[in-house]
C-alpha cells in the first residue's frame, strides 16, 4: 500500500478470470475511460484426467478477451501464496473437524491482498472484480462502506467481510448496480457470444467436480480422523469413515446402520467422534466469533442488535453482539439458529450494508 499518492487515478487493473463477470467488467470499466489491464492468477496447477500438467483454458479465454479489448494482459502466477494461504488452511480446517469458507480467506489475501500489490506495482490506483457487490465512500464519517449487490441471487458482499479500509478505497465493483446475470450476459455480448453464454463456475475452484471429500482424503492421513459414532450421552454407536465427512446437521449418508433417524450434532476433532442426536439438538444460541474485522468499528463500541449471517447463501439473523475481548464478540440470536458450523464466517449486517465479520470459533447449545 505505499507510494499511493504517486498512483494513476485512470487506471486499473482487474481480475480476469475468462468468465461472464470478468469480461464485462472490463468492458464497462474501458467504456468509463479508464485505462484497463488485464491480470489473470494462476492459483493452482491444472491437470488433465491422467494428471499431467496442462493450461486451464480460461487463462486462455482471458487472454483471447483482453486482445479483443486491446488491453495489456498478464498472468500472475500465485499457486504457491494460494497453496500456504488457501489450500494448506483449507485442509487444516477439515482436519479439525470445521467447516472453512476458502472464499473470504482468498478475497482478503489473494485477490485484494497479492493481486492488488501488483496493481500498484503497475501504477494503477484502482483493482477491479465482477463480484456482485458495491463499495461507496462516507463523506461524512470518512469511511468506505459496503453493501450488498442488486442482485439477490448473485449478492457476494458477505465474501467481502474481511477487507480492510485500505483496501476498499482503491476497489471498483462495475457489476453491483446489476439485479441479475442475465443483464450482464448481455453486457458481454458486446465482447464475444461464447463468453455470454458460458456457464457459471461453481463450488470450490480448486477441487474438480467440488468433491472435498475426495481431495481431502487423498491429501492426508485418514486414518487419524477415523473414529466413532456417539450419542449425545457418549454411547458408541458404530464406526466412520472420517470426521471430514460429516456436517452439522446432516442426516443422510451416514453410513451407519440403524432405524432411527440421527442428525450431526458435534464433531469432536480431539477424539475424532461424530455426535449424533434428534433435529433439535443441531439447534445453537449463541455464538463466539474472533478475528473481528469491521469497515466503521465505531459503530460497535456498545452491545446492540444487528443482523447476522451464519454461512454465505444462509438468512439474515436477528442478534446481539457484545464484545468480550479484542476482536472476540458474542453473539446471541433472537431465536435459536439451526446447524451453524465452526469455521464459518459470520457476516454483520444493517439493512444492505456489510458491518464486518468474524471467524465462528465456537457454538453455543
Amino acid at each position: 500500500m505505499e507510494n499511493v499518492m504517486k498512483l494513476d487515478r485512470n487506471k486499473v487493473v482487474i481480475g480476469m478470470s475468462g468468465g461472464v463477470d470478468s469480461t464485462a467488467s472490463a468492458y464497462l470499466l474501458k467504456e468509463r475511460g479508464y485505462e484497463v489491464i488485464g491480470v489473470t492468477m494462476k492459483l493452482f496447477v491444472e491437470e488433465d484426467d491422467y494428471g499431467n500438467k496442462i493450461e486451464a483454458d480460461f487463462i486462455n479465454d482471458a487472454r483471447i478477451i483482453c486482445e479483443k479489448l486491446e488491453i495489456e494482459h498478464y498472468v500472475l502466477d500465485l499457486t504457491k501464496d494460494f497453496n500456504k494461504l488457501i489450500i494448506e488452511s483449507f485442509i487444516k480446517e477439515y482436519s479439525r473437524a470445521r467447516t472453512p469458507n476458502p472464499c473470504v480467506l482468498c478475497n482478503k489475501n489473494i485477490k485484494y491482498g497479492k493481486l492488488m500489490e501488483f496493481a500498484f506495482s503497475k501504477g494503477a490506483y484502482y483493482l477491479a472484480t465482477g463480484h456482485y457487490a458495491n463499495i461507496y465512500y462516507d463523506r461524512e464519517n470518512n469511511v468506505y462502506r459496503i453493501k450488498s449487490g442488486k442482485s439477490n441471487e448473485k449478492d457476494q458482499g458477505y465474501l467481502l467481510n474481511q477487507l480492510s479500509q485500505d483496501q476498499l478505497k482503491h476497489l471498483i465493483l462495475p457489476l453491483g448496480k446489476y439485479t441479475s446475470k442475465a443483464e450482464v450476459r448481455k453486457v458481454a455480448l458486446n465482447i464475444s457470444n461464447n463468453i455470454a453464454r458460458k456457464k457459471d463456475s461453481v463450488g470450490i475452484c480448486f477441487i474438480k467436480n467440488s468433491d472435498y471429500r475426495k481431495y481431502i482424503k487423498n491429501k492426508i492421513k485418514i486414518d487419524t480422523l477415523i473414529g466413532n459414532f456417539v450419542d449425545t450421552e457418549g454411547n458408541i454407536l458404530g464406526k466412520h469413515s472420517g470426521i471430514y465427512n460429516f456436517t452439522i446437521g446432516q442426516k443422510r449418508n451416514l453410513g451407519l446402520l440403524t432405524d432411527r433417524e440421527y442428525y450431526v450434532v458435534d464433531i469432536n476433532s480431539e477424539n475424532n467422534n461424530v455426535v449424533l442426536g434428534d433435529d433439535i439438538d443441531t439447534y445453537s444460541k449463541s455464538i463466539v466469533v474472533s478475528d473481528v474485522n469491521f469497515t466503521d468499528e465505531k459503530y460497535f463500541l456498545i452491545e446492540k442488535y444487528i443482523d447476522v449471517k451464519v454461512c454465505q447463501w444462509g438468512y439474515k439473523l436477528k442478534s446481539k453482539i457484545r464484545r468480550i475481548e479484542d476482536k472476540k464478540y458474542l453473539i446471541t440470536f433472537i431465536k435459536p439458529e439451526r446447524a451453524i458450523s465452526k469455521g464459518q464466517y459470520a457476516v454483520f449486517y444493517l439493512d444492505d450494508e456489510i458491518l464486518g465479520g468474524g471467524y465462528i470459533e465456537n457454538v453455543i447449545k
